[in-house]
């Protein structure tokens, strides 16, 4: 189940796992303060995922803190941020092209074919939203760390 980079086009591995996820970082964010936002959609060319991630580029506290995944190519990928110019916005953007890593984390079930929201924090999921839509998807998320924060006080 490996997110493959659109830059290298490689597996991240678990190096690039650890990079991510910030409970497992040494520096910044470690020891569980952290949290990491997943947009994932399992539908080739999405219009609605596409227009998710240009939505989240004005928000750079949000953009800091979020991977998005979809089942294009890492090529398709890189050629739709180029395009859109997005390349060089902090947008980290990974493919699932078999989609092994949305079915293992259940972002893909048998008739779900939409975007889906995970908020990871504390080696949890602290929010789960399906059927994520792109309309009013950054204040979703906005809201979801409200209130995880929230929780955590």
């Amino acid at each position: 189940e490996e997110l493959v980079s659109i830059k290298s086009e490689n597996a991240i591995g678990e190096t690039g796992a650890t990079r991510l996820l910030p409970w497992l970082r040494k520096n910044g964010g470690g020891g569980g303060k952290g949290y990491l936002i997943v947009v994932c959609d399992p539908r080739v060319k999405s219009p609605d995922f596409r227009d998710t991630v240009k939505a989240f580029r004005m928000e750079k506290e949000i953009l800091s803190h979020a991977i998005f995944i979809n089942a294009d190519t890492p090529a398709e990928n890189r050629r739709w941020l180029k395009k859109d110019k997005l390349m060089d916005s902090g947008i980290r953007l990974f493919s699932d092209e078999k989609r092994e890593w949305m079915r293992t984390y259940t972002a893909l079930g048998e008739q779900r074919w939409s975007m889906t929201l995970f908020i990871l924090a504390e080696e949890r999921v602290q929010k789960l939203v399906r059927e994520l839509a792109s309309v009013n998807a950054p204040l979703v998320v906005e809201r979801a760390i409200k209130a995880m924060e929230k929780r955590r006080l």
